[in-house]
């Protein structure tokens, strides 16, 4: 066989790798009870988003090969809009929610058609788009949001025996100075209500849009270059706001207490 026919494909090298041996250590911890800040889960809810969408492809398709998805949130704002006024039970909020679905759709195209054979050939070609989505839900809290709200500034009065002038009835006035006042303004701070993705269903449907018959019959084979989209949406989110919670645990004695290092 001529050296130009030789394939360069092969294996290169080949090795059978050997078992590590590993040790299991028992975690340490602290032991309560104690005040931790972690994220507390304030609702998971299921969101369903309906789509309908156009989408053009690149070339006119014979038929679509396979459709990847991928869907991304770049909103998942909470607004807390205190206790349900129809129940009276829980605290409720609404959730501002946005994103996309990303799409790869691989297609076949018909470059040139054989009549008398019967015969299709062109090239797998792709296409991919962004199917943009957004929505607000009422979201009904397991544990609601800690939320503290900045006060107006109050004015503080000095008192004084003092004033200088007396009233039309010839008696001395006390009371607020009027030369002296003081102001307190507090602020306070609250922590995020952020959002994570759990699971993703999609359930869709594609219908093709002002197919084009192929050949003299044009009755078997047709292309087509645009697709009206339909889509069921099921996002599960969490919704978590970082909290103090009293973590308990079981008291020991100060000579028991485990040490974060190794003595």
């Amino acid at each position: 066989m001529d050296k130009e026919y030789t394939c360069k494909a092969g294996v290169i090298k080949s090795e059978t790798l050997t078992e590590c041996s590993n040790e299991f250590l028992t975690p340490k911890g602290f032991y309560g009870p104690f005040v931790g800040k972690i994220p507390v889960v304030l609702a998971e809810p299921v969101i369903q988003i309906d789509v309908e969408s156009v989408i053009q492809l690149e070339e006119p398709a014979l038929e679509i090969k396979r459709i990847k998805k991928n869907l991304f949130i770049n909103q998942c704002k909470l607004i807390d809009t205190g206790f349900d006024y129809e129940s009276k039970s829980k605290k409720t909020g609404k959730l501002f929610l946005s994103g996309y679905v990303r799409k790869n759709i691989e297609y076949a195209t018909a470059d040139c058609v054989n009549e008398c054979k019967g015969g299709i050939s062109g090239k797998i070609k792709h296409t991919t788009v962004k199917v943009p989505f957004s929505c607000v839900t009422k979201v009904k809290f397991d544990v609601p949001p800690v939320i503290c709200q900045t006060g107006p500034a109050k004015e503080i009065a000095s008192f004084t025996d003092n004033i200088k002038g007396k009233d039309f009835c010839g008696q001395e006035i006390i009371g607020s100075d009027p030369c002296e006042m003081g102001f307190v303004h507090s602020e306070c701070f609250n922590e995020k209500v952020f959002c994570e993705l759990e699971e993703v269903k999609i359930f869709e449907d594609d219908i093709l849009k002002d197919p084009k018959g192929l050949g003299c019959d044009g009755k078997e084979e047709f292309i087509f270059d645009k697709i009206i989209e339909k889509m069921v949406i099921f996002v599960r989110l969490k919704l978590l706001q970082k909290q103090q919670v009293n973590i308990p645990g079981k008291e020991i004695s100060d000579h028991k207490k485990i040490s974060t290092c190794d003595e």
